[in-house]
This record gives structure tokens, C-alpha cells and sequence, in this order.
């Protein structure tokens, strides 16, 4: 028996439609900073972190860019999530538990979901 070949257009369908499972319609911009506090040093830190090591895929202010959207993500992800998906990574993003401390991981967890609705000068 012959094996099937997918048809370039048929192969594009199926892509679409992946694609278009994957979002999920949430607006989480506009659901803004989650309601947790973190120390004013623990986001100063976690901007740095960010900064050197997150902005050049989600962006700078992290709308996006190579990297999806993080605004307002602490709502779709809890705390720890948010750790383990920078430790461990997660689809195309490398894990930067071997490269980031404790400290800086939960810093830059803090800054994702919070820090990222402050307004910084520079």
C-alpha cells in the first residue's frame, strides 16, 4: 500500500486550525496585574531579570514579539506555574532554571505578573 501524501493546501488547513485551537479568545492584557504584592526590590530585580534575559522574545513592555503576550497571564497561570514555565520552559521557550537563580526566577515571576502594569521611566 501506497502512503498518502497531504496536498500543500490541505496541510495549511490543518495548520490554521491548529493554530486557531490554540488561543482561547481570553483578553488577558486587559485583565491587568494580578492582586498580589511583591517588594518593591523583588520587582526592581525582576525588571532587570527580565530585561537581560525575557524581553527579547515577549518584548520589552511584554506584549509579545518571537514570544507571546504576558500581560495579564497571572491570571491564566497561577504562581507556581509561572516558576515551573520559566525554570523548565515551555513549546519553544528554554527553561532558565539552570541559568537564573531562585531568587531571579521569582523575581521575574513577580515582574510578569505584576511589575509588567507599573509605569517606568526609561
Amino acid at each position: 500500500m501506497k502512503p498518502r501524501r497531504i496536498r500543500p493546501f490541505s496541510a495549511a488547513l490543518m495548520a490554521f486550525g491548529l493554530c486557531v485551537g490554540c488561543g482561547d479568545g481570553t483578553d488577558w492584557p486587559a485583565m491587568g496585574a494580578t492582586a498580589e504584592n511583591f517588594a518593591p526590590e523583588v520587582l526592581v530585580l525582576g525588571r532587570a531579570v527580565y530585561g537581560d534575559s525575557c524581553a527579547t522574545c515577549h518584548g520589552k513592555d511584554g506584549s509579545g514579539a518571537f514570544g507571546p503576550d504576558l500581560r495579564g497571564k497571572g491570571h491564566k497561570y497561577t504562581y507556581d506555574q509561572h516558576r515551573r514555565i520559566i525554570e523548565r520552559g515551555k513549546r519553544s521557550m528554554p527553561g532558565f532554571g539552570a541559568s537564573l537563580t531562585r531568587q531571579e526566577i521569582e523575581a521575574v515571576v513577580a515582574h510578569v505578573r505584576v511589575g509588567l502594569f507599573e509605569h517606568h521611566d526609561g
